[in-house]
């Protein structure tokens, strides 16, 4: 629950901010924290949801210190995943190697669980646990634990009012922060540390769902049921918990232990929806959808048949947005492609439309060309290898919409605010640190 702060407090966090970027040496770069109002998006997908309604709060205010905390938990979570070999999954594909490497699938059942606001959930205490259990892996200076902290101080918007969990702590994990996956990575890999010694590689996070494995019997499962609720208890987290499945939907794939399968799986009343083919986008788009889609959904079946059984749905989505494609199978690739290192490329982004008929990318480039011959001493740095053009899209007409309502609600919000208190300025101004050069 949250109380209505004071002014005093947004501006101690702004000058602990303003203490860390100048300690950086990057207050020339980095901006103050943009004021964005809160909002909440409802969880309907979730069973029961007509008589116990549910939502996930979102702050876009996001301090840019966070982008900082974001790397170095990166850092830390990185150090902490290769010296354990514990199952902190970044996507998908992940599980699906995990459970390929599941012996004797016939013999196991699932467990999976899932952590009940993670996020809210996740207190000082506990991050420092967990950052005291990264300093076995990674050297984490006094410095850097103080930013990463601090990144978590916040405080909800609306209506240019502010509010603050409350208590006397600023500390709160929120979603949509620039580092709150990464928060939750880290302490997922501090819980799933605790869980190791009795399940190895059996068990493994994404976020807040689990998902384990046991070829136990249903009274001693049930015993390991208890043990993982005791862990996170202990922790002051909440799980839900099941056990003795054979199958079971996690992300967006259904694995199966008696048939060895997997195929992807779509939460009940999903409309598919994509971008029709005669929209108003680039035809870079458009052209890649389909293949993208059946790239997918080959890369999230096990065989020709589960992906034959997953894909009408998708068939019909991509018929009805104009698309002549037929979704085929094909089995992905045993061989891995090396990561090729990045080249420093200048991007051109110019908005497409179908109504301009000039080619914006021919004379863009051409123009790239005169200005930078190749005896001008510039032309290392621009050239076609290192200037590149894609097309950005135009925004669609509900943002077009979005984006008036959004005015129209704003002015009247300050005008009541100005009848309200006459001497308050409301007047715009940029987020740069340092005004007087901007």
């Amino acid at each position: 629950s949250y109380k209505k702060s004071n002014t005093t407090t947004s501006e101690a966090i702004e000058e602990e901010n303003t203490n860390i970027a100048e300690k950086l040496g990057i207050d020339d770069r980095i901006d103050t924290t943009a004021i964005k109002n809160a909002f909440i998006t409802l969880k309907d997908h979730k069973p029961n949801f007509a008589n116990r309604p549910t939502c996930r709060l979102i702050n876009p205010t996001k301090s840019e210190i966070g982008r900082i905390s974001k790397v170095l938990l990166d850092r830390i979570n990185s150090k902490i995943t290769a010296a354990t070999q514990i199952n902190q999954w970044k996507n998908t594909m992940s599980v699906i190697e995990w459970f390929k490497q599941i012996q004797n699938k016939n013999d196991h059942q699932f467990i999976c669980f899932d952590i009940v606001e993670f996020y809210p959930s996740i207190n000082a205490d506990l991050l420092n646990k967990a950052l005291d259990f990264a300093t076995t892996y990674d050297n984490i200076t006094t410095d850097e634990r103080n930013i990463i902290l601090h990144a978590k101080k916040s405080l909800l918007n609306n209506n240019q009012e502010q509010w603050q969990k409350k208590g006397d702590s600023l500390f709160d994990v929120t979603m949509g922060s620039y580092d709150g996956a990464e928060t939750c990575e880290l302490v997922g890999s501090y819980l799933l540390s605790q869980l190791q010694d009795n399940f190895g590689n059996k068990i493994g996070l994404y976020r807040d769902d689990g998902l384990a494995v046991t070829d136990t019997t249903a009274r001693q499962t049930e015993n390991i049921k208890k043990t993982i609720c005791s862990v996170f208890k202990n922790n002051g987290l909440k799980i839900t918990i099941e056990a003795n499945k054979q199958t079971v939907n996690f992300l967006d794939v259904t694995l199966n232990l008696t048939q060895n399968t997997y195929q992807p799986y779509m939460k009940p009343n999903t409309t598919l929806q994509y971008v029709h083919h005669d929209s108003n986008h680039p035809p870079s788009i458009t052209k890649n959808i389909p293949a993208g889609i059946n790239k997918r959904l080959s890369t999230l079946s096990s065989d020709k048949s589960t992906f034959d059984s997953a894909t009408p749905p998708y068939q019909k989505a991509l018929d009805e947005s104009g698309y002549h494609h037929k979704l085929e199978f094909n089995a992905a690739p045993s061989n891995k492609h090396k990561n090729r290192k990045r080249k420093n490329i200048l991007w051109f982004n110019p908005p497409f439309s179908k109504n301009v008929t000039t080619n914006i990318g021919q004379k863009f480039l051409n123009l790239l060309d005169r200005c930078f011959p190749t005896d001008h001493k510039l032309r290392k740095i621009f050239n076609r290898n290192t200037v590149k053009i894609s097309y950005s899209c135009m925004r669609n007409t509900k943002q077009i919409i979005d984006s008036h309502n959004k005015k129209i609600l704003n002015t009247h919000n300050n005008n009541n605010i100005n009848n309200k208190e006459p001497d308050k300025k409301n007047d715009k101004t940029c987020n740069c640190r340092q005004k007087n050069t901007c």
